[in-house]
């Protein structure tokens, strides 16, 4: 083992065989050299454990779950082991670019208030092409869009070893959106930061949770969502809260009605947000615009929802591009005339 472990790489793996061989050397093949890679086998039932004892590496510490504790259970235990002053996060599925661990400890080094530290990533079918998907960077943007959906790319993550307490850990009682959870705990314990290039290529598969517990997914945000904006001190009725929902788990919208009462929804929480102070003004417009742009481009309402948009005062002081423009009309008129078209809409991984 290294004398410096300045990181210590949580990857769990379970049931892995197709995947895990590729992410266990896109973490060994980092430039930064200062890590342990806390590799945890899950009880996996096919070749994984076979393909993991195949590397030779003194960064590498294998260990294994004699029966399946499912994955929250598997990287708190994970968080206990480490012994790095930073914790990253890593897929038994996903692929780490050579320069990721560099670039976020130099967030860290040059940042004294960062406790977590993402990047942006490429969507991947683990084929040739690559879609780059950008993240914020405000630390206050970050975190007030948790108030409806996460805002990290839960492999992308690196973190401050902050979790010698059992209350630092992810949390049992959210499963398939607990680093959800873990974001809006930490939200109020430091800064976020994010590496603006993507650092990660995160791999789409048929068996990823997003797809197959998207049900309890959705279930377990809306409960996330309405403990998060009671903590803030945000107020909430329960018709605004089932409106909120809407918004953050991205429903597909077919009446004015709706559109207009999101609309509103936005700004009260702008507002109620000038009251509390809990984010910086200019961040907090910034979220609620993008989530403004976001329903409007998801109705079937076609040039209605486009000059709703441009009307709304959700977008004053905003600076939008033309570009920008013309995707969001297109999308109004593409979907106006074809319709919902069903589709996994993943709050988080």
């Amino acid at each position: 083992m290294q004398n410096k472990i300045h990181i210590s790489v949580i990857l769990p793996v379970y049931n892995a065989e197709s995947y895990v061989e590729q992410a266990i050397q896109s973490i060994l093949q980092q430039t930064y050299p200062h890590f342990e890679l806390l590799l945890i086998n899950d009880g996996s039932t096919d070749n994984s454990e076979a393909i993991c004892l195949t590397f030779n590496d003194a960064r590498l510490v294998y260990i294994k779950n004699e029966k399946n504790l499912g994955l929250i259970a598997t990287l708190n235990k994970g968080l206990k082991l480490a012994k790095g002053t930073y914790i990253a996060r890593m897929d038994a599925d996903d692929v780490s670019l050579p320069e990721r661990f560099a670039k976020q400890v130099k967030v860290f080094e040059t940042h004294s208030d960062a406790l977590v530290v993402s990047s942006d990533h490429y969507a991947w079918n683990g084929k040739q092409t690559l879609t780059r998907v950008y993240n914020q960077t405000e630390s206050d943007v970050l975190k007030s869009t948790l108030l409806f959906a996460t805002c990290f790319c839960h492999p992308t993550v690196m973190m401050k070893n902050v979790f010698q307490h059992e209350n630092g850990l992810y949390s049992e009682t959210a499963k398939h959106v607990e680093d959800y959870k873990l974001w809006m705990d930490l939200s109020f314990r430091g800064a976020f930061y994010n590496v603006n290039e993507p650092l990660l290529k995160y791999r789409s598969h048929t068996q990823q949770v997003s797809v197959l517990h998207h049900r309890a997914q959705i279930e377990n945000s809306n409960q996330l969502r309405q403990h998060f904006l009671n903590q803030l001190g945000f107020t909430v009725t329960l018709n605004e809260l089932e409106l909120h929902n809407s918004i953050g788990n991205n429903e597909f919208i077919t009446s004015a009605k709706h559109l207009k009462a999101i609309e509103h929804w936005l700004i009260q929480l702008a507002h109620q947000n000038t009251l509390l102070q809990r984010f910086n003004a200019e961040a907090f417009q910034n979220t609620l615009h993008k989530f403004w742009m976001d329903s409007c481009g998801y109705t079937s309402l076609g040039l209605y929802a486009y000059q709703q948009y441009k009307a709304s005062p959700l977008r004053n002081n905003i600076k939008v591009s033309q570009r920008q423009l013309f995707k969001l009309m297109a999308k109004c008129f593409i979907r106006q005339f074809v319709g919902y078209a069903s589709k996994y809409n993943t709050p988080n991984r």
